[in-house]
């Protein structure tokens, strides 16, 4: 059995290789977008950060939603840097910000011109400050269907109440502790919503509610769903690692069936309930 210290350091040499000269990968992105099926909904696939996050399930997501049936098209949404690379993406919020608001736009021109299609999102690590910023920024008469947050690398108490006002199905956040890139990573270059800089994403431990009795934000944290990392899905190809969570099998036969999930159009209104946040 490998020792924490030798987890960490392999961790730091993984962290340096994905920092490397690997610039001009970003087109890579844009692999597995496919128009077909406009008529019938969209799901946005953001992948993480850097040359690794440009690639890691560009191909094995959009594949495993077509093996599990789903007929709408498909868009993986390149917003990687080219000049500055894994760092730049994590850490470079502004400029995060800025494709998070050209996302924002994709998503408002497909909604604007086919009207009552459903829109979903899955996002990788990263990907998901990008995904984030982007449902904040969409006008409130925008909505977006299921939301999948995989190794997310925001930090834990980021507020997801603006997002959640976009958002008429679920945000599920899957998290595994067991992460190495988030457990030894983020520290070192911290949260891509750069709040934190320890071992504290909300892909290791999944999403808490900020502190503060507020009923409004109570009541849209019912649509988070955090899901912990089981042994049985290991059988799908995701084993708790990092980029695990888009494994065709994974996605076909875990993520895909949140896609089909029926929808609450209807804004929530205010109670003072707790909220539906399954803590670890």
């Amino acid at each position: 059995m490998k020792s924490a210290t030798g987890s960490a350091g392999l961790t730091v040499v993984l962290i340096t290789m994905l920092i490397g000269p690997t610039a001009g990968c970003t087109w890579m992105s844009y692999l597995g977008s496919t128009d077909q099926g406009q008529e019938y909904g969209k799901t946005w696939y953001v992948g993480g950060a850097g040359p690794v996050g440009s690639v890691a399930g560009t191909l094995s997501v959009p594949r495993g939603l077509r093996q599990a049936g789903y007929r709408g098209a498909i868009e993986t949404f390149g917003w990687q840097s080219v000049v500055g690379w894994t760092l730049r993406d994590q850490m470079d919020r502004e400029r995060n910000e800025g494709q998070a608001r050209r996302l924002a736009g994709r998503i408002e021109d497909y909604v604007r011109s086919h009207p009552g299609r459903r829109v979903n999102i899955i996002a990788l690590s990263a990907g998901t400050g990008i995904t984030t910023w982007a449902l904040e920024a969409l006008p409130e008469d925008v909505r977006v269907g299921t939301v999948v947050y995989l190794a997310s690398s925001l930090s834990r108490q980021y507020d997801l109440s603006e997002a959640l006002k976009r958002v008429d199905g679920k945000l599920y956040c899957f998290y595994s502790p067991r992460d190495p890139v988030l457990k030894y990573g983020v520290p070192v270059a911290g949260s891509v919503d750069r709040e934190l800089f320890e071992s504290n994403a909300a892909g290791s431990y999944g999403f808490a509610m900020p502190p503060g009795r507020d009923a409004r934000r109570a009541e849209l944290y019912r649509r988070l769903r955090n899901r912990p990392y089981r042994d049985e899905y290991a059988e799908y190809g995701y084993h708790g690692l990092h980029t695990d969570g888009t494994a065709q099998g994974f996605v076909a036969k875990v993520i895909a069936p949140l896609l089909k999930e029926p929808l609450q159009p209807a804004p929530p209104t205010a109670r003072s309930d707790a909220p539906a946040v399954e803590r670890p």
